[in-house]
């Protein structure tokens, strides 16, 4: 048994090193190259991905938290690494309810690089008058 879930273990971190080659534009140990513009993630399947970033028409908070996807398809995995100021998100648009609402497949901080956002995370493009999506 301990064989079997070493191996299991095994497979998944070379999935998760292989998802962050392809995030950076690294080459895979054949040498070819793995940069793709494409990602699969259930919320973005199949869908064009776009870029924003968060920014705020007035001084107060350091940055928002994730909100849950308005389309119920998926539930918020965590708020692990929510967006902080300056950050930069990576997406499928979708409007609820008249709403325009980002879930967000990847985040980018401004002082790090690319990571996949949370299960089920997902950004209004306007809250409260204070925070807006804007396109990159």
């Amino acid at each position: 048994i301990t064989s079997i879930v070493s191996s299991k273990d095994r497979r998944k971190s070379f999935v998760r090193k292989t998802a962050s080659r392809i995030l950076m534009g690294q080459k895979h140990s054949t040498g070819t190259n793995m940069s793709s513009p494409t990602f699969s993630n259930s919320a973005t399947d199949k869908a064009h991905l776009q870029e924003f970033a968060l920014k705020k028409h007035h001084a107060g908070c350091t940055g928002m938290f994730w909100r849950s996807d308005p389309t119920k398809q998926n539930k918020l995995a965590s708020n692990d690494d929510w967006p902080r100021d300056g950050a930069t998100l990576r997406g499928e648009v979708v409007e609820v309810s008249g709403q325009k609402w980002l879930l967000a497949s990847h985040i980018k901080q401004s002082n790090g690089g690319w990571k996949h956002a949370p299960v089920g995370a997902a950004m209004p493009f306007e809250y409260n008058n204070h925070y807006y999506l804007d396109a990159v």
